[in-house]
């Protein structure tokens, strides 16, 4: 379960948190007030998903311009990985928010990508982070 901020002031001022799940890593920041940055590391299959999912939801809120993810440290990619971003440019959606993924180096990322191009379902626009 991901904690709550206690208040929008906290949130804005938390500027990095790493989050645990099983074999995947999520490190959660708010580089401006109205971007959203999360960097992945590990393994994304069926089992942390869900945490990523629950991740993006809980901070996917309010005045948010961008959305940022970050798979370059991802060391395997599942299609439950990429159900996780189909719903993460939902809620992007619904936001009135871009949503950019950075597969970076990750050769996992980039296979998946390969064989199920994420520009085919119009979702993401992979560009470097930074």
């Amino acid at each position: 379960m991901v904690p709550e901020p206690r208040s929008a002031d906290h949130e804005l001022t938390t500027t990095t948190g790493w989050l645990t799940a099983g074999r995947m890593s999520l490190r959660v920041s708010r580089p401006t007030p109205r971007t959203v940055a999360v960097g992945v590391s590990g393994e994304v299959d069926l089992s942390t998903a869900r945490e990523l999912d629950e991740v993006l939801r809980d901070r996917v809120r309010g005045p948010v311009g961008e959305v940022v993810i970050d798979l370059s440290g991802v060391t395997f990619f599942s299609v439950a990985g990429l159900n996780s971003l189909l719903r993460a440019q939902l809620l992007a959606d619904s936001a009135g928010a871009r949503l950019t993924v950075d597969p970076g180096r990750s050769r996992a990322v980039k296979r998946l990508f390969t064989l199920l191009p994420m520009d085919f379902y119009g979702v993401v626009s992979p560009r470097p982070i930074g």
